[in-house]
């Protein structure tokens, strides 16, 4: 019962969502609509600008007064209330911009009451009762074979089926690269950053969250640079182009792509590129040029495996998600001789990105390609099923890169938030004016800070749990706890692109019709001004969710850490306090900038 329950939870939590967007828009649909000359049943699709905050709402499903004879429309209450203290001023002075309303300061103080009786009531409390009983073996959570049933393997091993996707994928990326470049360089006239930066970058967390990697088996940076270097779309490989050099032994881990994450937030954030289409596109090529350098240099899809940024965020992230590709039956796999899965055949390649199928425990580094289904002579590889978290509660094989990133990944997550909200301008102008140095360099001065801070605080914390547990080292514990604050950072990654993906996303539809901002309609949807999917206020609810959930699993990864870490009781309570400490640090001030209203990257 209890592994059915945990399996049915990703999918559960996913129709909550959309329910809660449905009831959200049932909802709203049913407030007060402004009297206006709109025909019956056009609301839907009218748009009206909120004069406060400057969001654009449906002028048929939002709060609305009439003021001097004319209705206006609000995103909600607390906007229709700031008008009607100031009118006047909100009508002479619109806002420039969208400013988008953070959580009110009620739901962001019971968020916070919930997280602190989780970690050190409820939660704990269960620990506690669980701790008096005698300890309970750690056993890997129930499983789903996918591919149990032979229609669905051989969908899924299909190379021409695979080729299609990745090729539907490389004409996409090359027309966004070609609008970019070409296009319209006002980006509220050209596809490219929304499609990029709201529409992809905050749509691929969803997908992690649900599908793992399956992007990178589409990826078409990869596909570009297959296709060149073999000059074949698909099929194992024969013959190429490429020298085959083995990576030097030396960067045979993660930092490269560490230090590219790092760059590209600097870049993103500190020049501002998700509002310059061209910039955009360079981007984009820049990440081709890596993987096809790669693929002409070195053996297999070594860039996907050290270097690719995107690979080595969504490989950390993947360890929560519900799906993973590992063998059936290890006796099967100990009679193997010839390891097709590693070494690939005639049906397909081996794995590109170094790993062993058969003794594979996470899914950190695979990419979903089913080369591996493919090749193995006894269809001993399967795509399963699996309760969230389960990488994350098992052994594996802890690294401190693979840390470090954890840590970055929330910082910098936290970071991207920050520059969103008022109080960045006025931390940016207290570091101009303390150093006396232009914007970029207090801006470079503050990420500086948001990186080394929290790994500051963590390293601190981790000494402290080792110190009280006695038994373990502090970089032991820095290593194997950073694993658990994985869920914290990304289901605020989701709650923050939520706000973009929910918010902004709809614009697509009138992008799609002229996407280089030529004048074209394409599809007769160039004029449509489509209203968010989500109210604000259903926004908040989405996003509170979020964080708790995250936490809950923090708690239950931890939990399980410190279990099978520190096995003796007493000590184990202690040890895991600093770590406690740490998550309810780090999910207050997810919440708080929740809390914070938002400037929205989108220049529509």
């Amino acid at each position: 019962m209890k592994d059915r329950a945990a399996l049915a939870f990703p999918w559960v939590f996913f129709a909550l969502i959309l329910g809660l967007i449905l009831w959200d828009q049932t909802r709203a649909r049913g407030t007060p609509a402004p009297s206006s000359p709109v025909a019956a049943g056009d609301e839907w699709w009218t748009v009206s600008i909120d004069p406060v905050c400057g969001m654009k709402v449906r002028s048929g499903a939002s709060y609305s007064l009439t003021w001097e004879g004319q209705a206006y429309s609000f995103c909600c209450v607390a906007c229709r209330d700031q008008f009607q203290k100031a009118p006047t001023a909100s009508v002479q002075a619109p806002r420039e911009g969208h400013l988008m309303l953070g959580v009110p300061t009620w739901m962001f103080q019971v968020g916070v009451a919930i997280v602190l009786v989780l970690s050190f009531g409820l939660f704990e409390g269960v620990e506690w009762l669980r701790s008096r009983r005698a300890p309970a073996a750690l056993a890997a959570p129930a499983r789903i074979d996918v591919t149990a049933a032979p229609l669905a393997r051989r969908i899924l091993s299909s190379g021409p089926l695979q080729a299609a996707a990745r090729g539907v994928m490389a004409l996409l990326f090359l027309g966004l690269l070609a609008a970019g470049l070409f296009g319209n360089q006002n980006p509220a006239m050209n596809i490219t950053p929304l499609l990029t930066w709201t529409i992809w970058w905050a749509g691929l967390i969803f997908v992690i969250l649900f599908f793992g990697k399956l992007w990178c088996s589409v990826c078409p940076w990869d596909t570009i640079a297959m296709w060149l270097e073999r000059l074949s779309l698909w099929g194992p490989r024969r013959s190429g182009a490429g020298l085959g050099l083995k990576w030097p032994r030396f960067a045979r881990n993660i930092w490269f792509a560490v230090i590219l994450f790092v760059a590209l937030t600097w870049v993103e954030l500190g020049m501002g590129i998700t509002l310059i289409p061209r910039a955009t596109a360079w981007v984009g090529l820049g990440m081709l040029g890596l993987a096809i350098a790669s693929a002409f240099l070195f053996e297999r899809k070594s860039f996907c495996r050290y270097g690719c940024l995107i690979g080595r965020v969504s490989g950390l992230y993947a360890m929560f998600s519900s799906v993973e590709v590992r063998r059936n039956s290890a006796d099967v796999c100990a009679s193997c001789k010839t390891a097709d899965c590693f070494r690939g055949n005639e049906r397909g390649d081996g794995c590109p990105t170094f790993e062993f199928p058969r003794a594979m425990e996470t899914s950190t580094y695979c990419i979903l390609c089913a080369e591996c289904l493919r090749t193995c002579p006894k269809e001993n590889i399967s795509l399963k099923l699996r309760p969230w978290g389960s990488d994350l509660v098992q052994e594996g094989r802890p690294r401190m890169d693979e840390a470090i990133l954890a840590v970055i990944l929330l910082s910098m997550t936290s970071f991207h938030g920050l520059t969103m909200t008022p109080v960045w301008p006025r931390w940016s102008g207290a570091v101009q004016g303390a150093l006396s140095v232009s914007e970029w360099v207090a801006f470079s001065v503050i990420m500086a800070g948001m990186l080394a801070g929290p790994i500051a605080l963590y390293a601190v914390l981790s000494w402290a749990a080792a110190r009280w547990s006695r038994s373990r080292s502090t970089t032991e514990l820095f290593i194997a706890y950073s694993y658990a604050l994985l869920p914290i950072a990304l289901f605020y990654h989701l709650a923050h692109n939520a706000e973009h993906f929910l918010m902004e996303g709809p614009k697509v539809l009138a992008l799609a019709s002229d996407p280089l901002g030529w004048g074209w309609n394409l599809f007769g949807t160039a004029g449509w001004t489509p209203p968010p999917l989500v109210t604000i206020e259903g926004l908040w609810w989405i996003q509170v969710l979020m964080v708790l959930v995250g936490h809950v699993y923090s708690l239950w990864i931890c939990s399980r850490t410190t279990r099978r870490r520190v096995p003796e009781r007493g000590r184990a309570f202690m040890a895991q306090l600093p770590m406690l400490a740490a998550m309810v640090l780090f999910s207050v001030v997810s919440l708080w900038l929740l809390k914070q209203p938002m400037e929205m990257r989108s220049a529509m």
